[in-house]
């Protein structure tokens, strides 16, 4: 009896979870493709038909590290690296370079992510994720994500209390004027400054 094969159909392709955003826009997403990706479209076409055309842009890693294209600043709530044909991300990983990830730094959105096709980026000891976290981005939930400063919450200052040894103590001067002194011994005596310039011999 002659052995059955089954085909196996499904796609390798890890796709990205993207949410849309609360007015229910999709999230923006772009798509970095190795080299070694121009010569298997099937596989390019595969990952391309995983996402929203209309908000998914896609640029080659190589082309970008020479210059020749252009990342537009604070556009995508994602940026995902493809794999290598291979299934690897050594060509990837070459190509990420801290000048290139700083151009992929400033496409992102505040909140956005940097992320690989694998999942791995954010979890694995690497110089492109020391090169990412240089260039401004932060671990969280094993994504590269560039931090939201905006919605940073301000820390007062206070100023004011006087130390319990007499040392320094900050005073505010009279309202408008923004300007803060320091009483530094709090034994400052008031009047003209004596002259201390010792008299000559007679």
């Amino acid at each position: 009896m002659a052995p059955s094969v089954m085909l196996d159909n499904a796609s390798d392709f890890q796709s990205t979870v993207a949410t849309a955003h609360s007015n229910g826009t999709p999230p923006r997403i772009l798509l970095l493709s190795p080299p070694s990706l121009s010569s298997h479209p099937e596989i390019l076409d595969d990952i391309v038909a995983a996402h929203d055309r209309s908000a998914t842009d896609i640029q080659m890693l190589d082309r970008l590290s020479l210059s020749l294209v252009h990342l537009p600043d604070t556009t995508y709530d994602i940026v995902l690296i493809l794999l290598d044909a291979d299934q690897t991300r050594t060509e990837s990983s070459r190509l990420l370079t801290s000048s290139v990830l700083q151009l992929i730094v400033k496409s992102l959105k505040p909140g956005g992510t940097l992320t690989s096709q694998d999942g791995t980026l954010a979890d694995t000891e690497s110089s492109e994720r020391s090169e990412a976290i240089f260039a401004g981005l932060v671990i969280e939930n094993g994504n590269m994500v560039k931090p939201n400063y905006s919605a940073t919450d301000s820390v007062p200052l206070r100023l004011g209390k006087q130390k319990a040894d007499g040392g320094a103590m900050a005073t505010t001067s009279p309202v408008g004027t923004g300007v803060v002194s320091l009483n530094l011994t709090g034994k400052r005596k008031n009047g003209p400054v004596e002259d201390s310039t010792a008299a000559p011999a007679g």
